[in-house]
């Protein structure tokens, strides 16, 4: 999962190209939330070749250095249940494992076999019936309008009062002020089973747990179900002003997003109601960006990209990482610096190729191996390792704070060498034995007894 986590809403897939896409996998890690996806494949309900083909070119724009977002609403439920995930733009994937190495390590696997056969299939324009089924029923349910009524009366019965806002700024203190107050628990939990069809037995043990850890704020006691309650106050009220926020059929598919701004670091979109929305709901430690301003920017890295010579990329690559080069007026550019800004060069053919040795072992056995063996035996530990119990999982929701005991992540994902290539030029299509890239990361602590012995493998 190299490069900065941004996700696209449907306005900014269709406002890439495929050479934009090439260009944003370089630097940008596309966590893709299942709206998405729903909304690509939407199309089907105006089915045509040239649907079908629009729909294959949009499927590659999301089929390359990507992770499907983990489901909103199973993130909800744990979330009523006290079990958090961090808020702060950390990727959740929609299926992983984690197990215990025999080393006895904490190892995150994250495969996506049902993802990249459907991915690879829609490239193919082939769409099964069920899927001809699911655009029908998603498009119906997904453009139905939203109302504010359901809203407004709940905050009244609560006795409180709220004014048709002027501006973003007098909207985004009247929903702050209405939930913070705690006359409003009782209605938000309504809302959770309306709007988020959480179900009733679920609600209520979310009831017995608030009134036994005493009165809180609803923030504290259920973090990203309260982010998604703001979400839904601030979308359905700014509705109440037309002249500031016009209501249209976009809006249900559009606040979905919003659901997934705690995982990611960079929102962009092309509709300028969703960036001003979002532009409130975002942390400080998030962007939200105009995708046509990212298109421009990914354009001229791309067209000095495909001006370099083979060894010139090699060496941008190898001294930078996935880091853009160093161009302050690139978008692309500030959003590095601001998000990460530490150089991480790759682990280019000769550091692969060094000789190493751990010396936490006996003299006797420390056997010379290469960076690229011991990384292979890293990965062969995670495939191996012993899945979690379920209460072992449970207990790791202990560990707040700073404290993450996960220290590999292995992440397994079809793609093609042809698009591999693109982003390592140092890599030949010979140099790619499949189409299952291994990503693998490891916590320092993993190689803090290993060190070079100044050899190579020659």
């Amino acid at each position: 999962m190299r490069g900065l986590r941004i996700i696209l809403d449907k306005s900014a897939v269709f406002g890439l190209s495929n050479e934009g896409i090439d260009s944003l996998d370089r630097y940008f890690f596309q966590v893709v939330p299942q709206i998405l996806v729903d909304e690509i494949i939407a199309d089907l309900t105006k089915e045509s070749i040239r649907v079908t083909k629009r729909i294959a070119a949009h499927t590659y724009r999301v089929s390359g250095n990507q992770g499907l977002a983990f489901d909103h609403r199973k993130r909800l439920v744990a979330s009523l249940q006290g079990l958090e995930a961090p808020m702060d733009g950390r990727f959740m994937a929609s299926r992983e494992k984690v197990v215990r190495t025999a080393s006895g390590s904490l190892a995150t696997l994250i495969e996506t076999p049902l993802e990249d056969e459907l991915l690879a299939r829609w490239e193919r324009q082939e769409f099964t019936d069920a899927e001809r089924v699911w655009a029908q029923q998603f498009r119906t349910i997904a453009e139905r309008r939203l109302t504010t009524e359901p809203y407004l009366a709940r905050i009244e019965s609560a006795g409180l009062s709220f004014s048709i806002p002027k501006s973003v700024e007098e909207l985004t203190n009247s929903v702050n002020q209405i939930l913070i107050d705690i006359r409003m628990v009782t209605k938000l939990f309504e809302i959770l089973e309306e709007d988020f069809q959480v179900t009733s037995g679920l609600l209520r043990q979310a009831g017995e747990r608030w009134r036994a850890e005493g009165p809180s704020s609803f923030e504290e006691f259920a973090p990203f179900a309260f982010f998604c309650l703001k979400s839904n106050f601030i979308w359905h009220l700014s509705l109440t002003n037309p002249q500031l926020f016009a209501p249209d059929k976009n809006d249900r598919k559009d606040l979905e997003y919003s659901y997934y701004l705690p995982g990611t670091q960079i929102f962009a979109s092309r509709d300028a109601k969703q960036l001003r929305l979002m532009d409130i709901l975002k942390a400080a430690n998030q962007s939200v960006v105009n995708v046509d301003d990212l298109k421009r920017d990914l354009k001229n890295i791309s067209d000095d990209w495909s001006r370099m010579s083979t060894s010139e990329k090699i060496e941008m690559n190898t001294r930078r990482g996935s880091a853009p080069p160093d161009v302050n007026n690139s978008l692309v550019y500030q959003l590095w610096r601001k998000h990460d800004g530490e150089l991480k060069p790759s682990m280019h053919q000769p550091v692969l190729n060094t000789k190493w040795i751990d010396r936490s072992l006996p003299a006797n056995n420390q056997v010379p191996f290469t960076m690229k063996e011991f990384v292979k035996k890293k990965y062969r530990e995670v495939l191996e390792g012993t899945p979690l119990s379920t209460d072992e999982m449970e207990a790791l929701n202990l560990f707040g704070g700073n404290s993450d005991p996960i220290s590999i992540l292995v992440f397994n994902s079809r793609i093609s060498r042809e698009r591999v290539v693109k982003w390592y030029p140092n890599l030949s299509i010979n140099d790619v034995d499949d189409e299952i890239m291994n990503q693998v990361y490891l916590d320092p602590s993993e190689y803090k007894n290993i060190v070079s012995t100044g050899q190579h493998n020659d």
